[in-house]
């Protein structure tokens, strides 16, 4: 599948597409189940509700998000593969961890619940060829591919991850 183009996607995810070095973006996502649960496997027990900042979210929140918004972009992008042109809403991110209790899962159980998200968005994914990745929808009122969306995904998370390094666990 090529890389999608900029006009494919919102401006402010060009960052999440950017992000992803990759054309084989399968094998990425694939991978990047490996690589959420190595990174979950080196954080501290006392790391896991962790902060770096007041109104920051924890780490557990920050998986947490990743799965919500794999579930939310998964979802868009199967509906958009099957050709349907139903405007979707945005989602407040925020308000989903707010109301998620993430604090009261273990890590372990948080990287456990990702893998099996990915692992059934990628069973989904596979199926597809490239008339179902070209295919083009409106999502928070923007127009977006399902290519683009599946970069969208892989991005977000590589984002997460990088963020966890570099700000939660320097210390």
């Amino acid at each position: 599948m090529k890389r999608p183009l900029e006009n494919e996607y919102p401006s402010f995810y060009k960052n999440y597409v950017d992000g992803v070095k990759t054309d084989n973006i399968i094998k990425e996502l694939r991978d990047q189940v490996i690589d959420i649960q190595a990174l979950i496997s080196e954080i501290p027990e006392n790391k896991e509700d962790y902060a770096y900042a007041q109104g920051k979210w924890t780490i557990k929140d920050i998986i947490g998000h990743i799965i919500d918004t794999e579930r939310v972009l998964g979802y868009r992008a199967m509906r958009f593969a099957r050709k349907d042109k139903t405007p979707l809403p945005g989602y407040d991110e925020n308000l989903y961890v707010a109301n998620a209790n993430f604090k009261n899962q273990t890590l372990y159980s948080l990287g456990h619940e990702f893998a099996i998200v990915r692992e059934a968005n990628l069973a989904l994914f596979k199926t597809w060829d490239e008339e179902a990745f070209s295919q083009v929808g409106v999502a928070n009122g923007l127009d977006v591919s399902v290519r683009a969306l599946l970069y969208m995904i892989a991005g977000h998370a590589i984002h997460h991850m990088k963020v966890i390094k570099e700000k939660y666990l320097q210390e």
